[in-house]
């Protein structure tokens, strides 16, 4: 067990240099125009945040947000004391069910506001609707890593606990909501730097 873990953080780092090598490569197949002029950079960078874009860079904010706390306190106490823990259970619970709580009411906000004002336009629908390709690509990252890990981690003893499936749906669903907005940033970022191609 003790020698495999070497090869867990070779293999989980393999695996994000390809999902950055990946992200790198599906920016750069994206069909453009090619790039803006002066003139329409500085209209495009003039021109106020779109209410999607927003919408995205805070539920980013969010989401990575409680990630993070749950990755910290999962990293300090480890799975069997989660799953042995019924406060910290429930902590953590509370901290996931809080960041979906969060993202919710900002969609919310931002759909309430944006058919109140017609803010949505066919170009802010264009980029939502690519923003399922950074989605699937980031659940497959997170799939490949997880399988890596628990294989290396319960290679011996044949089976994973159970508690690492809750772990992995959580994981998946946080990821989901950071895949669509890392996809809406890349849509308007693209926009910037290549038009409307």
């Amino acid at each position: 067990m003790e020698g495999s873990s070497g090869w867990s953080f070779v293999l989980l780092a393999t695996v994000v240099a390809l999902a950055v090598v990946g992200g790198v490569m599906l920016v750069r197949m994206m069909p453009r125009r090619g790039e803006v002029s002066r003139e329409e950079r500085s209209d495009l960078a003039s021109a106020p945040m779109p209410a999607l874009q927003k919408r995205a860079m805070w539920g980013l904010l969010v989401t990575v947000s409680t990630l993070a706390i749950i990755t910290v306190i999962l990293s300090r106490y480890g799975a069997a004391e989660y799953w042995d823990n019924d406060s910290l259970r429930l902590t953590v619970m509370a901290i996931f069910i809080g960041g979906l709580f969060a993202y919710v009411l900002i969609l919310l906000i931002a759909v309430t506001k944006g058919k109140a004002d017609g803010s949505l336009d066919e170009r802010d629908r264009l980029i939502l609707s690519q923003a399922a390709t950074a989605q699937t690509v980031l659940i497959l990252f997170t799939l490949v890593a997880w399988i890596i890990y628990l294989t290396e981690k319960f290679h011996d003893a044949g089976a994973v606990p159970v508690v690492y499936l809750y772990l992995i749906f959580g994981s998946v669903v946080i990821v989901n909501i950071i895949g669509q907005a890392v996809g809406i940033l890349l849509g308007y970022w693209r926009l910037a730097r290549y038009g409307e191609g």
